[in-house]
Parts: structure tokens; sequence; C-alpha cells
């Protein structure tokens, strides 16, 4: 069965080795491994890849048949960026960067959520997920959350059977620290509102 693997979060990895992709044990060439830059250097770019395997010249077709013109400036600039040797650097300084503000933004969870709260601690990107107590509804949340200036992902949304409706996403990837903090605390007394 074909699959594509959707890694557009591979670079963003917080140990010392990335972990290994499907596409690396695909010895007949039945996954399709597509990334982009988006997520990790230019996301106003859109510019990503496909390493598509034996469905190479089908992903091709489809390409060419749905996009007329691809933007040429930008595949050109990313290119001699990356044949001057910054985007290993960069991505070095954005991994550190990123496990410093997960590790903070886990810390303010801890003290400002409700007991039976989980934490999946992540190795990379840019995400937490929350499995919260059971009778809170992630989805009225997210209203009351939007209406204080707190944007949250209800587990629901990642769910096509509309599952997950006491859990909950947060993204890690903005670095101001004491506006998390206080986001935290709010959320954390939104929760408790519920119970």
């Amino acid at each position: 069965m074909p699959l594509i693997e959707d890694d557009v979060y591979a670079e963003l990895y917080f140990g010392r080795q990335a972990p290994l992709c499907t596409k690396a044990v695909d010895p007949h060439g039945m996954v399709m491994h597509v990334s982009s830059f988006s997520k990790n250097l230019a996301p106003g770019y859109r510019v990503g890849w496909v390493a598509a395997g034996r469905f190479a010249e089908r992903v091709q077709r489809q390409k060419f048949s749905t996009t007329l013109a691809t933007t040429i400036p930008v595949q050109i600039a990313l290119a001699e960026y990356l044949k001057h040797g910054g985007y290993e650097n960069h991505l070095r300084h954005l991994r550190r960067k990123l496990a410093e503000q997960e590790a903070a933004l886990a810390a303010a969870i801890e003290p400002n959520f409700p007991e039976g709260t989980r934490l999946a601690r992540p190795d990379g990107g840019y995400f937490l997920w929350l499995e919260l107590p059971p009778q809170i509804d992630t989805l009225v949340l997210h209203q009351r959350t939007l209406a204080r200036g707190i944007s949250t992902a209800p587990g629901p949304i990642f769910s096509a059977k509309r599952e997950f409706t006491h859990h909950l996403r947060l993204n890690f990837g903005h670095s101001d620290s004491q506006r998390q903090q206080d986001a935290m605390v709010t959320l954390g007394q939104l929760i408790a509102e519920q119970l």
C-alpha cells in the first residue's frame, strides 16, 4: 500500500540525531516522502518537495496539471542560501531555541493545570499535546481562550470522528516567555472553571 509520509518537521528534532524516516526503509518505492522549508526556514515561501519513488511520474504530472508556474525567484534564493552553508547553522540555532521554549511551556503548564493533566513531551517540532481531565470540553475551552486572546487547538479538529474532546494542542514556537507564562495561568483558570 502506498504511503504519503508528511515529514515537514523532520529537521526540528531536539536530540543529537534526526529520527529515521519511513522512506529510509522503503526498498520498493512505496513511500512518497514530503517535506518543506515552510516549517523551519521560510513560512511565506511555501517551497517543498516530494521524493515519490515509483509514483514520481504521476506526482509530477499531477503537479503540472494543478499548478501552472512555480516561484522561480524564491527557489533560486533558497538554492543560493543552501549553497553557502547557512542552513545547518540556522537549524542548530532553531532546534536549541525550540527545545528551550518547549521546556518553558511544559514548566508553565505543570503548576497551573489541574491534577490529571497528562502532557506528551515531543522530541522536536512546535507542539505539545495535552490530555485534560475527561470532563473538559476543549471546543468550549477554545472559544473561551480566544475571547481572552489565547489561541489553542482543540483535540477534535485532529480527528475525523471528532474524538479527543478533552485533548489540546499548544504551540511553543513563540519566544515571548512572559506572555506564554501569563497565558498558561489564564488557561489553567479557564480549565478549572469547567471542572
